[in-house]
C-alpha cells in the first residue's frame, strides 16, 4: 500500500523557532536572564510583516519546573502554583509573559508551544487551561486570541510548511534516552487526578533523577553546573576542584550509582518518546543481523554498567567506614571517576587547585560542542529516525547551536540553542594561568552575578532558528541572534554560514 504523506497543520511565510527558555528558578539562580531580548522578540514579531502568515514556536523547555523551589520529578497539584510563580510573580519573566497577549492579538499570527522535558506538567489538563489563561491574557485577551495559539503537549512535534517546504520541529529529548517522556504515563495521571482515583508514583527518567537528586542541591551553591559546555569534559572537573567534599560524599555517592542505573535501565528497555529504540551507530538505519544482535549487546552493556555501579556504591561504603574524610579522598587519590558525569580529576597537593584544574581540563582546546557545523548525538539519530521527506528538521535540548545538511535526505537539520546563559572556556583562557585563575575564582565564587561580570565567560546566545520564503520564491532557514541596543530588538544574522536554501 503506498504511503499517505502528512499533511502540515502550519502554513506559514516566516517561522522563528525558539527552544530551551527555561523560564523557573528562585532569584539569583536563573539560568535565564535576556528578559528585555525575548519580550522584544515577541513584539517585534507581532509588528513587523503585518501581510504575512507568521508562526512562533517554543519548541520546548519553556518554563522550568525542576528549578523551582521544592522541584519534584512531577508536580501535578502544584505545578499551576509554580506557573503562576513563574508567570505572574516573578520580576524577571513578566515583560516575557505580558508581551505574548501582545502576539496573540495580532491577526496573521500563530504562538505554538511544544512540549520539552522539563515541562512536563504543561500537558496536564488544569495546568494546560491556566497556561492559556497567562498566554492570551485572559478575560482580556483580544478576539481571537485563543485560536491563534496551539499547544502541543503530546510528543507529535510541530508539522509545518513554509512555501512548500516541510519543517518538522521536535524538541530533541524523544531521542535522549536520559530523558524520554511518558506521555501515555501523563495521561493516566490527569485521569486518575480528575475522577479521584489514587495516583500511582511517577518514575523519573535518568535525566531528571540527575537534576533533582544531585545538581538541584549543587547548583545552589554552584550555578555553573547548569551553564558550563561540555558537560562530561568540564562540569565534573570543575566541581570537583571548588568542592571536592562533594565528590567522597556518600550519599550523593548512592544517589549518582541510582542515576546510573536508571539510566541502564532506559537503555535495556525501549524508551517512552517517540521515536525508536534500536541503537544504530552513526546514524544509519539498524540491518536485520544489527537488530539480532541488539539484545546481547544490551545485555553486556547492562552488565557492564551494573558492576560499574555496584563497585562504586562498594568503593563509597568502604571509605566511609573506614573513616575517609572528603578532602583526604580527593588530595590522596590520582584519579577519581565519578559514574555518572565520566570525567577524571587529577589532584595535588603541591600545586594550586586552579593549576591543577587547568591542566585537567586540556581537553577542552580540541572540543567542538559550539561548531555548528559538529554532528552531535542528536543531530545523528534524529537524522537516522525522521524522514528524508522531511526538509528541514529542528530541534533543542542540548543547549547548542547546529546548521548542517542532512545525510538522510536532501535537508537541513538545525537547533535551536539555548536562550539560558553558557559558559564556555576557551582555548586562550585556559592556556593562560593567569586568565584562568580569574575565570576559577568567579567558578568559586559561586553567584550566578560573579559568572556575569566575569570577562568573556557567560554567552546568552538567544538563538532564534528563522525559515522563510524570499521574494524570489526561494525558502531559506539560518541561525540568527537577538541583540537589544538602544531598547531596539534586532535579529542579527551574525552566523553567514548558517544560512541554506532549502531544494
Amino acid at each position: 500500500m503506498e504511503k499517505t504523506a502528512v499533511q502540515p497543520i502550519h502554513h506559514v511565510d516566516r517561522l522563528y523557532v525558539i527552544s530551551d527558555l527555561h523560564l523557573g528558578g528562585p532569584p539569583g539562580f536563573q539560568i535565564f536572564g535576556s528578559s528585555n531580548e525575548l519580550a522584544g522578540l515577541i513584539r517585534l514579531l507581532a509588528d513587523q510583516d503585518p501581510g504575512d502568515e507568521v508562526a512562533l514556536v517554543i519548541n520546548g523547555d519553556f518554563v522550568d519546573f525542576l528549578a523551582e523551589e521544592n522541584a519534584t520529578y512531577f508536580d501535578p497539584h502544584g505545578a499551576i502554583q509554580k506557573l503562576e510563580r513563574i508567570a505572574l510573580k516573578d520580576d524577571t519573566f513578566r515583560a516575557v509573559f505580558e508581551a505574548f497577549p501582545y502576539f496573540l492579538g495580532k491577526e496573521r499570527r500563530r504562538l505554538i508551544v511544544n512540549l520539552g522535558n522539563h515541562d512536563l506538567e504543561l500537558a496536564l489538563p488544569w495546568v494546560r487551561e491556566r497556561l492559556v489563561q497567562i498566554l492570551t491574557g485572559g478575560q482580556s485577551a483580544a478576539p481571537g486570541a485563543h485560536s491563534r495559539l496551539y499547544l502541543v503537549f503530546d510528543g507529535a512535534g510541530v508539522l509545518c510548511s513554509v512555501g512548500g517546504r516541510s519543517v518538522l520541529c521536535l524538541h530533541g529529548n524523544e531521542v535522549d534516552r536520559w530523558n524520554p517522556a511518558n506521555f501515555e504515563k501523563i495521561r493516566e495521571i490527569a485521569r486518575d487526578v480528575q475522577i479521584g482515583r489514587a495516583v500511582e508514583p511517577w518514575i523519573p527518567n535518568a535525566g531528571s533523577k540527575m537534576v533533582i537528586d544531585v545538581m538541584n542541591p549543587v547548583k545552589r551553591e554552584y550555578p555553573f553546573v547548569d551553564l558550563l559546555k561540555p558537560e562530561q569534559a568540564a562540569v565534573a572537573p570543575t566541581l570537583a576542584a571548588c568542592a571536592p567534599q562533594l565528590v567522597g560524599e556518600l550519599d550523593r555517592a548512592k544517589k549518582l550509582a541510582a542515576v546510573a542505573l536508571t539510566r541502564l535501565w532506559a537503555g535495556v528497555r525501549k524508551p517512552d518518546g517517540m521515536l525508536g529504540a534500536t541503537e544504530a551507530e552513526d546514524g544509519a538505519a539498524p540491518s536485520t543481523t544489527d537488530t539480532a544482535r541488539a539484545p546481547v549487546a544490551a545485555a553486556v552493556r547492562s552488565q557492564q554498567a551494573a558492576l560499574q555501579a555496584h563497585e562504586l556504591l562498594l568503593m563509597a561504603d568502604d571509605r566511609a567506614r573506614r573513616g575517609v574524610t572528603a578532602a583526604d579522598l580527593v588530595a590522596g587519590v590520582e584519579g577519581i571517576q565519578l559514574d555518572a558525569f565520566g570525567a577524571l580529576v587529577k589532584w595535588s597537593r603541591k600545586e594550586s587547585t586552579s593549576e591543577v584544574l587547568r591542566e585537567a581540563l586540556e581537553t577542552l582546546d580540541r572540543d567542538r560542542s559550539f561548531d555548528i557545523g559538529e554532528r552531535d548525538d542528536t543531530a545523528v539519530q534524529l537524522d537516522a529516525e525522521v524522514s528524508p521527506d522531511i526538509d528541514v528538521v529542528i530541534a533543542g535540548h542540548t543547549h547548542l547551536e547546529r546548521a548542517i545538511r542532512r545525510r538522510n535526505g536532501r535537508g537541513c537539520y538545525f537547533n535551536s540553542g539555548t536562550w539560558a546563559r553558557l559558559i564556555r572556556i576557551k582555548a586562550e583562557v585556559r592556556a593562560d594561568p593567569q586568565q584562568f585563575a580569574q575565570v576559577f575564582a568567579a567558578l568559586k565564587r559561586g553567584t550566578m552575578a560573579d559568572l556575569d561580570d566575569a570577562h568573556d565567560l557567560v554567552i546568552k546566545s538567544c538563538t532564534v532558528v528563522v525559515v522563510w520564503r524570499d521574494a524570489a520564491d526561494s525558502v531559506k532557514a539560518e541561525l540568527r541572534h537577538v541583540k537589544t541596543i538602544d531598547d531596539k530588538t534586532e535579529l542579527d544574522a551574525d552566523l553567514p554560514a548558517s544560512c541554506m536554501e532549502i531544494r
